[in-house]
């Protein structure tokens, strides 16, 4: 279809001869009548569709978070009414607690006792891919080990402010300060990646682009899930006491996906904005 101005009648009917043009005039017209509206037609139909695909994502995910609900309401029913059925079932649920206690007490003990061996690992990673950030070849295995020893991190944290003592959880604050700081490295790590993802494409560092983007996924997932049994136990305080101590995993929303989208959005500025200066530079160089 022909995108120029449409003439004005006046300029298509000059003469008394044009009046004989106004048969195939108006055949034309009504082609390119017809084009536009099967045009608007197409465009308005691809947005219902994209209206109704994002209407149908969010009940989905409404209709997952109220199954979630519905599934821990039935788990906590089935344990208060487990309780009158079963003999003895208080000294039994004892025993069960005590070894379960004691099972997580010793898992704890042996992840504290090797954090800061792990830490160091993971440190010596990070300077490994400092000296070859073209590459970066333990970008997984780093978000691994650094995934790991944040959960452990924050099991740790959760437990002592339960115990509220004060004391202990300062201790615990600064055992864990290094991990901050490794986790900052890690995270400009991340950041370098975002900034410069449209070069790494360009320039075909394929293997890079998808490590970057399986630690993106797994922090997206990360966060989903979070999200998602945050909103499942929002209005059941008591029974999310009693599953936040089975859950494993991320506690926190840590929000990688969205500094990656800002990261590369100011890069895409950045990359933008010079070569606007690069070509403003060119034409005023061959300017007489």
């Amino acid at each position: 279809m022909d995108d120029g101005p449409v003439p004005k009648l006046a300029d298509l009917l000059r003469h008394p001869d044009d009046l004989d043009k106004i048969p195939a005039l108006k055949l034309e017209f009504s082609r390119k009548k017809g084009a536009v509206d099967g045009q608007l037609r197409g465009g308005l139909r691809e947005q219902l569709e994209t209206t109704q695909s994002g209407m149908t994502g969010l009940s989905d995910g409404q209709k997952t978070v109220q199954l979630i609900k519905d599934e821990m309401i039935n788990i906590d029913r089935l344990c208060s009414e487990s309780q009158t059925m079963i003999k003895d079932f208080a000294s039994i649920n004892l025993v069960s607690q005590a070894h379960r206690n004691f099972g997580a007490v010793e898992a704890m003990r042996k992840n504290l006792e090797t954090f800061n061996e792990r830490l160091t690992v993971v440190e010596d990673m990070l300077r490994q891919d400092d000296e070859d950030k073209e590459n970066m070849p333990n970008l997984l295995p780093c978000h691994y080990e650094l995934t790991q020893l944040r959960n452990i991190r924050d099991d740790a944290m959760e437990q002592i402010q339960r115990a509220e003592d004060p004391s202990l959880e300062s201790t615990l604050e600064d055992y864990f300060a290094r991990l901050d700081d490794t986790i900052d490295w890690f995270d400009e790590h991340v950041g370098i990646l975002a900034l410069n993802l449209i070069s790494l494409v360009v320039n075909d560092n394929n293997g890079l682009v998808v490590r970057f983007a399986v630690v993106m996924e797994a922090e997206e997932r990360s966060d989903e899930r979070v999200l998602a049994l945050q909103e499942a136990l929002k209005d059941h305080e008591e029974m999310a006491a009693r599953f936040r101590g089975i859950t494993d995993g991320a506690r926190k929303v840590r929000g990688y996906k969205g500094k990656f989208l800002q990261a590369i959005r100011l890069g895409a500025e950045q990359q933008f904005e010079q070569a606007r200066d690069e070509f403003l530079d060119d034409a005023s160089a061959w300017r007489p």
